[in-house]
C-alpha cells in the first residue's frame, strides 16, 4: 500500500495541550504537523473529543435547509403536515444525525444546544409556532425528538448492534471491554448506552444478526402464503361473520394435513412475550408447544418466534412427512415479512423461519401459511393463544432481545425522560404524560391554529398580540403588558378574561354551542379537547365570531 503523505493529517488526542505542540511526523517523505482538528468521514475530531467544531458546522450546514424547508410552508398552499415532518425528520435531522451514534454521545451538553436550537428552529417551521412557545411544546408538537433523547436512544441502538456482532469482531471487543472512568465529564456510545440499558431493563443476550441470507438465484422452498379469507372483511363485521367466513375459506384447504395454529402473545405489546403453538395431526393426535419470546418483546416478534417454534418441533417429529403442512396465524405483518421470500428477510427470525422451511419442503412436502382473524371464536386460534398466554410466564432470563426491540426499549425511556422534564403549564395539563396526537387533514392554516392552541402561544389571540406590544391599546392606556387582567387583553368574542388558549377552549361563553355540538358538554374536560380535530373547530368558531366592531374597541 502507498501512503500519500500530502494528503496525510495527524491529531493529538489529549487532555494536556502541551502534548499538541510541535508534534509532526514523517509519512512518505512529507511531513505532517499535526492540527487542532481533522476531518474523517464528514465527522470533524477535536483534541478533546468535544466535538465543538463538529457541532458548528453541522449548524451552519442545515441552516440553508431549515430555509428551504421554510419555503415549502403557506397557510393556503403550503405542504401536509404529515409531509413537512418527513422533510423536517430526513433533510434536517438527517444532517445532523450523520455517524451520531459515534460522536453525539461524547459530545458535551453546551454544543449539544447549538444543535438542539437547530431542531427547533425546524420544529417552529412545521408547526407555524412563534417564537415565544416553550421550547418542549414546540417539539412535541412538531413529532421531533429532541437532540438529547436521541442521543441517549442512539448510543443504545448502537452498542445493541455491537453485541450483535459475531464474537471476534473488534467492534463488539470494544462494546463488551470494561473500562474504568477517569473524568466524569467525559462520556462515550458505550457508557450511556449501558445506562440507558440499565434504564430500560435491557439484558444480554443480544440475538446475533442476521447471517448470510439465501442467494436470491436459489429455488425458494415450495410455501404459499395466503393473507386474507377469500373475501374482504367488512368495518363493522361481527365475531360471528368472521368466524363462518374464516371456516368457510379454512374447508377448502387440504384437510387430510398437519394442521397448525400459532400465536403470539406480549403484555401491552412490549412486556413478557409468549409463543405458543398448538399441533393436529392427520390422525386427530395433538400436541402443543410453548416457547418464552423475551422479556422484553414485540407482539410481532412474539408471532414470529411462536412461528420458528412449530416449525422447529416438526423437523424434530417428522410424522406423517407426506402430507402437506397447514400453518394458521392470526399475525398478518409477520406473513407479508415472510412472504418476500428468504433473499429479503432482515431479522434472523425471519432467516431462521425459511431455513425451517426449506427443511420442511426439502422432499417436496407442501407448506401452505393462511391467516385468520384473531378472537371470533375460531377453536385453533383460541387455543394457541391460550398457549401463548402460558408460554409468556416462562422464564425469559435465556431469551435472546433482538436488536430492533432493543432500540424501541431505549427509544421509549428516552421519550419518558423528555415527557417527564417539561415544566408544570398549560401545556403540561393538556397533554398529561403523552405526546399530542398528530395533525390530520391537509388544511396547513387549520394545523398552525391546532398547534399554537395546544402550545399556548396563539397568534391570533388578543392577549398574546397585546403581550408581546403588536395591539397597543388606547383606550386601555397600555401599550404592552404580560398582565392577563389588562382591559387589553380581554377576550374580543365574550370581554369576560383574556382569550388565552385555555379560555378558548374550555371557558369562553360564547363558544358553549360550539363545545356542546362538538363534545356533548358545555364544560369539557382538558381531555376531551386535545384532539386536533376539535381544537380546529373551536378555534375556527372563535375566530369566526370576532368582528370588525368587536376588535375596534380595543
Amino acid at each position: 500500500m502507498v501512503v500519500a503523505g500530502q494528503k496525510t493529517q495527524a491529531l493529538v488526542l489529549s487532555q494536556w495541550a502541551r502534548d499538541a505542540v510541535n508534534c509532526s511526523v514523517q509519512v512518505a517523505g512529507e511531513t505532517v504537523v499535526a492540527g487542532d482538528q481533522l476531518k474523517l468521514l464528514g465527522v470533524t475530531l477535536d483534541r478533546l473529543l468535544h466535538f465543538g467544531a463538529h457541532c458548528r458546522s453541522l449548524r451552519q450546514r442545515v441552516r440553508p435547509r431549515t430555509n428551504q424547508l421554510r419555503l415549502l410552508t403557506g397557510r393556503e398552499w403550503g405542504l401536509e403536515e404529515r409531509q413537512l415532518r418527513i422533510v423536517a425528520s430526513g433533510y434536517i435531522r438527517g444532517a445532523l444525525e450523520h455517524a451520531a451514534a459515534a460522536w453525539l454521545p461524547a459530545a458535551s451538553p453546551s454544543h449539544i444546544m447549538l444543535l438542539e436550537r437547530e431542531m427547533r428552529e425546524a420544529a417552529r417551521v412545521v408547526t407555524g409556532c412563534p417564537r415565544s412557545t416553550p421550547a418542549h411544546a414546540v417539539m412535541a408538537e412538531a413529532g421531533l425528538a429532541p437532540v438529547a433523547e436521541r442521543r441517549t436512544a442512539l448510543a443504545a441502538r448502537l452498542l445493541a448492534k455491537a453485541r450483535a456482532l459475531p464474537a471476534g469482531d473488534p467492534l463488539r471487543k470494544v462494546a463488551e471491554s470494561q473500562v474504568p472512568t477517569r473524568l466524569s465529564t467525559v462520556t462515550g456510545w458505550r457508557g450511556v448506552g449501558e445506562e440507558t440499558w440499565r434504564a430500560a431493563g435491557i439484558c444480554p443476550p443480544i440475538e446475533p444478526i442476521l447471517p448470510l441470507p439465501d442467494p436470491p438465484w436459489d429455488p425458494s422452498p415450495t410455501v404459499s402464503f395466503s393473507l386474507d379469507i377469500g373475501a374482504a372483511i367488512p368495518t363493522a363485521a361481527s365475531d360471528t361473520w368472521k368466524r363462518n367466513a374464516a371456516s368457510q375459506h379454512l374447508a377448502a384447504l387440504p384437510q387430510c394435513a398437519t394442521w397448525v395454529w400459532t400465536d403470539g402473545s406480549a403484555t401491552d405489546g412490549v412486556l413478557n412475550g409468549g409463543a405458543g403453538a398448538l399441533i393436529v395431526w392427520p390422525d386427530g393426535e395433538e400436541r402443543s408447544v410453548r416457547a418464552p419470546a423475551g422479556r422484553l418483546c414485540s407482539s410481532f416478534r412474539a408471532e414470529m418466534v411462536a412461528l420458528r417454534t412449530a416449525l422447529s418441533f416438526l423437523l424434530e417429529n417428522p410424522l406423517h412427512a407426506d402430507d402437506p403442512v397447514v400453518i394458521c396465524t392470526d399475525s398478518q405483518s409477520a406473513l407479508a415479512a415472510l412472504r418476500e421470500g428468504p433473499a429479503a428477510q432482515h431479522s434472523p427470525l425471519g432467516g431462521a423461519i425459511w431455513r425451517a422451511l426449506r427443511g420442511l419442503t426439502a422432499g417436496g412436502r407442501q407448506v401452505h401459511l393462511q391467516w385468520v382473524p384473531s378472537h371470533c371464536g375460531l377453536e385453533g386460534n383460541e387455543r394457541a393463544d391460550s398457549i401463548a398466554k402460558e408460554a409468556s410466564n416462562l422464564a425469559q432470563d435465556q431469551a435472546p432481545i433482538d436488536v430492533q426491540t432493543a432500540r424501541r426499549a431505549a427509544a421509549r425511556v428516552a421519550r419518558a425522560r423528555t415527557i417527564r422534564a417539561w415544566p408544570a403549564g398549560w401545556f403540561r395539563r393538556l397533554t398529561g404524560d403523552r405526546l399530542p396526537p398528530a395533525v390530520a387533514g391537509g388544511d396547513r392554516s387549520a394545523a398552525v391554529d391546532v398547534h399554537q392552541l395546544r402550545a399556548g402561544h396563539w397568534t391570533s389571540s388578543t392577549q398574546w398580540r397585546h403581550r408581546v406590544g403588536l395591539a397597543p391599546s388606547r383606550l386601555a392606556g397600555c401599550e404592552q403588558c404580560d398582565d392577563q387582567h389588562c382591559r387589553a387583553a380581554l377576550c374580543p368574542v365574550c370581554r369576560e378574561e383574556a382569550d388565552t388558549p385555555q379560555h378558548v377552549l374550555l371557558r369562553c361563553p360564547a363558544l358553549m354551542a360550539t363545545r356542546h355540538r362538538l363534545l356533548g358538554s358545555i364544560n369539557p374536560d382538558l381531555e376531551e379537547v386535545r384532539s386536533g380535530a376539535i381544537v380546529a373547530a373551536l378555534g375556527a368558531a372563535h375566530r369566526s365570531l370576532q368582528s370588525r366592531t368587536a376588535t375596534s374597541q380595543l
